[in-house]
């Protein structure tokens, strides 16, 4: 079970699949903190508003505390956390969230069934579930978000629930005879609480049990002095009767009977995380009874399997008092070991003589089942080869069980199957500081997480790093870390002494079939990304093949399923240490193999590229590649990403980022360049700024000189990203080169998106004529071209500048060519773009009415079409409108809304003009500190644009407050 999506034990936290989720804002997150603490409750606005403004709140809370909870809903639903639970409810909210979704929930009930299973004396299953309720706890309830009255009571009723639990986890492990480990934790809750006579009890007993009675009878004199010194009493009655007993009793115990023979290997002292696990083992090993069980440990290479199956083996001991047999199987060597040799070793370990040994494979399991059949004996499996070498060793009745560690998954066992993955960071962290010493950790943590990072939090290869650390103690944590960074010689890194990576990874691949083989060494020239099975296909020129190698991959635990994208195909990783290895392999083939691999994929991302774009439901301000039709395996997705192309690039986007880089860098820079043109447009829609300005910079650089349609393309998709980001200067530049090289290769149409940038930047600076001219040049370029698209593109622009100069009448005409083209193109992006300048003129003409009709069918567009950006303006849009009519509460949240998403998509110049609106709307309304505030967020980015006129109008309406 992986990590509850919510958690208040510790500090507020939302995760998705095992990633944290950035829940931003102090007050969402206060509301968020609110509503888990009281799940599936009701949470009345009043209570809210005490939580956020606990001294008293302002006139707009209610607006406020509702924009506050969709800001939630919307970073929540982003992050794909389901939503569903969140309700809206007269005068309040209530968030439903199922028990495993809560740490508190899950929390509450694992004690619930801690405490069932000691009161049927089950006390082993009573101490696990006590356990992994309290390692749900992180730290104080809620302990990294500000404290509320509202909160006291739940929060107290929560942590004396805490500390009862471990009350009665204490008492649960003294009972079982825990001894030695619970006398320290015993001491160390008495120096916290010195007064606590259960706590003396509990110590006490666990001394004189351990037989260290000199120590029991000190502390029970301790404890008669503290509470005569600090209480002016003397012990109660049971502490009195068991001090008695201590003092009373002081001789030697008689030596305990030797036990029935263990064969398990030595425990690893510095065993370290995999709690979740361990918990899943032990609870499926202590259902053995009048049944026996088998439990298989799988997992890939250098994983820790033999570790964690030794150490639960040790842990469940008490559990099989007849005994405990271990084989190591040797699946993985030349020679795996026979069944039948297995049978007459571990029968010769039940007192069964070798003249009393059956000769056939038949007869010898038939006689372990007999022998196993009365006991209660734990076998350990070590290292099997497949299900036809464990099937004879199973028992067939009887309270035994089997514990099995493989790389391969075990089919047609009866057996329960316990995956085993990378350990969780924090347990890596703990790993290392285990083996190199925790001060020696905490001095460079940024190292030792590069050093982890390197290791790809693999238990062998961090116990190899910990080990070469520790044998050097000349050596930094940063210096180890350096040598991992280098992918072509982190192996070379990760051995030391018996231990390998390179080796423990060669162990799986050489009993590979060809298909999984030439699978696995693909992944070698693959992005270091999840990947879609059609990806694999593609670099190798297979479709069966390729399916049915990555299911032996799949089965050899050498890649993994991560995740379904959404487009309904199954995505595959493989570890980073054995894409190493994959690397490794594929430098010894021909470079013309190498290379026939890498286009292979490049081009059947780019042809799918293409097709979604062809199908997106924006068109973009920029020129794209002619369309070829995909070919080999990703020909048959073409219907599905024409049908979901947003879905389509999303789910791809890491993938053909790392594409574009790697190709860039290898020197392919027409098909990296060729890729790059087409992401343009989806990095726009959905805001990926870093990704656009990454990729287009990167393919520019490693032209020789721009001089190709793809070069001119590029660089009018910088200009475009440059005047989003407000640098004008910049965008400026690109659009007139990249309008310079469109004209000498003829481009009209290309030439047409440049002057339309350059004309753009012109308008956002305030050079009004210099924009009207440009939108002019281009409309005639794109008539000259016949693009009708582009047309509609440069009537509205001309038309925008009209408006800008408060001239209605002049814009008029071009808005109305604009949108007959728009709507004659079935172009419903641009239509919504043409509407929000129509609304502008409505309220020029004194028609507030008709403009807000506008302002509300071009938004109702843009989230149709899900454009977050396009639909952030025009939700400012309609904020101004609002603020100007005098209705400040929906101003208050639509601005809000909007400032929110323009912060996020980094548009400074549209923040500063929202942060403005806001302060003047706060000071209208009579919160001065508010407007204050709003007014100086606005002061500090107009001047950091270095927007003089603008800058000086907000510092104006600054001193007007004082």
């Amino acid at each position: 079970m992986g990590e509850p999506t919510f958690g208040v034990l510790g500090a507020l936290q939302v995760r998705v699949g095992g990633l944290p989720v950035r829940v931003g804002g102090p007050k969402p997150r206060a509301i968020l903190a609110t509503l888990l603490l009281q799940p599936g409750g009701f949470v009345s606005v009043d209570q809210l508003t005490e939580v956020l403004w606990p001294g008293g709140a302002p006139r707009s809370a209610l607006a406020n505390v509702r924009t506050y909870v969709r800001a939630l809903r919307r970073t929540l639903a982003a992050a794909g956390v389901p939503i569903e639970g969140l309700r809206t409810e007269s005068s309040g909210y209530a968030l439903d969230v199922p028990p495993d979704a809560l740490d508190l929930l899950l929390f509450q009930r694992r004690l619930e069934q801690a405490r069932a299973l000691r009161e049927r004396g089950e006390s082993a299953g009573a101490l696990r579930r006590y356990e992994a309720a309290l390692g749900l706890w992180r730290g104080g309830v809620l302990q990294d978000v500000p404290s509320s009255v509202v909160w006291d009571p739940a929060v107290s009723r929560l942590e004396a629930l805490r500390s009862a639990a471990a009350d009665e986890c204490l008492e649960v492990r003294l009972l079982r005879g825990d001894h030695a480990p619970l006398v320290a934790e015993l001491r160390s809750r008495l120096a916290e609480d010195p007064l606590r006579e259960d706590l003396w009890r509990m110590l006490l007993r666990a001394l004189y049990d351990a037989g260290r009675t000199t120590e029991a009878r000190a502390g029970y004199a301790e404890a008669e002095r503290l509470l005569a010194a600090e209480l002016g009493t003397e012990p109660s009655a049971p502490l009195r009767a068991l001090g008695e007993e201590i003092n009373g009793y002081a001789a030697r115990r008689r030596p305990a009977d030797p036990g029935p023979v263990c064969q398990l290997p030595m425990d690893v002292p510095d065993f370290t995380g995999r709690a979740a696990e361990i918990g899943q083992l032990e609870d499926r090993l202590a259902t053995a009874g009048r049944q026996p069980v088998a439990v298989t440990v799988t997992g890939p290479p250098g994983c820790g399997k033999t570790t964690l199956v030794v150490h639960a083996a040790h842990r469940m001991r008490g559990h099989f008092p007849d005994g405990q047999l271990y084989v190591d199987l040797a699946g993985l060597s030349p020679r795996p070991r026979e069944p039948a040799d297995v049978l007459a070793e571990m029968l010769r370990g039940l007192g069964v003589i070798d003249g009393a040994l059956p000769a056939g494979l038949g007869e010898r399991a038939a006689l372990f089942r007999s022998r196993l059949a009365q006991r209660r004996i734990l076998l350990v499996l070590d290292d099997a080869a497949g299900s036809a070498q464990v099937r004879p060793l199973l028992p067939g009745t009887g309270g035994s069980a089997v514990l099995v560690s493989s790389r391969r998954r075990l089919t047609g066992l009866p057996v329960h199957e316990i995956p085993l993955g990378v350990m969780a960071r924090e347990d890596a962290r703990a790993l290392l500081g285990s083996l190199v010493g925790a001060d020696r950790l905490d001095q460079d943590p940024a190292d030792a997480d590069r050093v982890l990072a390197g290791c790809g939090s693999l238990p062998l290869a961090v116990r190899i790093a910990g080990a070469r650390l520790a044998n050097r103690p000349g050596w930094s944590l940063g210096a180890l870390a350096g040598f991992l960074e280098d992918e072509r010689g982190r192996l070379d890194q990760l051995q030391t002494g018996e231990l390998e990576v390179r080796a423990s990874a060669e162990l799986s691949y050489r009993h590979l079939p060809e298909p999984a083989a030439r699978a696995f060494r693909a992944f070698g020239q693959l992005p270091d990304e999840a990947v879609a099975g059609w990806t694999v296909a593609a670099a190798t020129g297979e479709n069966e093949e390729a399916a049915t190698g990555l299911e032996t991959l799949l089965d050899e635990h050498l890649v993994e399923l991560v995740d379904t994208d959404r487009l309904g195909l199954p995505r595959y990783r493989m570890h980073e240490l054995l894409r190493c290895y994959a690397r490794e392999l594929t430098e010894e083939d021909d470079r013309r193999v190498r290379l026939r691999r890498r286009t292979r994929v490049m081009d059947a991302l780019t042809a799918l590229a293409q097709v979604a774009n062809a199908a997106m439901p924006t068109r973009f301000l920029g020129v794209l590649g002619e369309p070829v039709a995909p070919a080999g395996p990703a020909a048959a997705l073409t219907e599905a990403v024409r049908a979901r192309p947003v879905e389509w690039f999303e789910g791809e986007r890491r993938v053909l980022v790392a594409a574009v880089d790697r190709a860039a860098r290898l020197g392919d820079v027409p098909r990296a360049a060729a890729l790059a043109v087409e992401l343009a447009s989806f990095f726009d829609m959905r805001g990926y700024y870093d990704d656009w300005l990454r990729t287009h910079r990167l393919v520019l650089d490693a032209m020789d000189e721009p001089r190709d349609v793809h070069a001119a393309a590029l660089l009018r998709n910088l200009g475009q990203l440059h005047l989003y980001q407000d640098r004008y200067a910049e965008s400026l530049d690109s659009f007139a080169r990249s309008r310079t090289l469109f004209a000498a290769l003829g481009h009209l149409p290309g030439e047409g998106f440049a002057a339309v940038g350059a004309g753009s930047v012109h308008r956002v600076t305030g050079g009004l004529d210099a924009a009207l001219t440009a939108f002019a040049e281009a409309l005639e370029l794109f008539a000259r071209a016949g693009d009708r698209h582009g047309e509609a593109i440069a009537r509205n622009a001309i038309a925008s500048v009209w408006l800008e100069r408060g001239e209605p009448r002049a814009a008029a005409g071009w808005l109305e060519g604009a949108l007959r083209l728009s709507r004659e193109l079935g172009d419903r992006h641009r239509e919504a773009q043409v509407r929000r300048r129509i609304a502008v003129l409505h309220e020029l003409r004194g028609e507030p009415g008709a403009a807000r009709a506008e302002l509300e069918g071009a938004l109702g567009i843009f989230d149709e079409l899900a454009d977050t950006h396009c639909a952030a303006y025009v939700q400012q849009s309609i904020g101004e409108l609002c603020l100007r009519q005098g209705d400040a509460a929906q101003a208050s949240a639509l601005l809000v809304g909007a400032l929110v998403v323009q912060r996020q998509l980094g548009d400074r110049r549209a923040e500063a003009r929202v942060a403005c609106l806001l302060g003047e709307l706060h000071h209208a309304t009579g919160r001065k500190q508010t407007a204050r505030r709003y007014f100086h967020r606005s002061l500090s980015t107009w001047r950091r644009l270095e927007a003089r006129d603008q800058a000086a109008l907000v510092d104006a309406k600054l001193r007007a407050l004082h």
